[in-house]
């Protein structure tokens, strides 16, 4: 079985608020199209919190085991 990642950096998050909301937006779409979530990490510069990376997997539909 062969697994794919996806990592999603987004910047320039002013608010907590609007980093919420683009997070959720990125799962939402994501996770109905088969991917899992993996891990969430902050992008700081200099000390503040301005962004995230976001880590999401699922299995390759070419390995995925199919029932006969």
């Amino acid at each position: 079985m062969s697994t794919q990642y996806k990592v999603i950096s987004d910047c320039f998050c002013l608010t907590s608020g609007s980093k919420a909301r683009k997070i959720e937006s990125h799962l939402n779409s994501l996770t109905a199209q088969g991917w899992e979530f993996v891990a969430l990490d902050p992008v700081m510069v200099m000390g503040c919190d301005v962004g995230f990376y976001l880590v999401l997997k699922r299995v390759a539909a070419s390995s995925a085991p199919t029932e006969a």
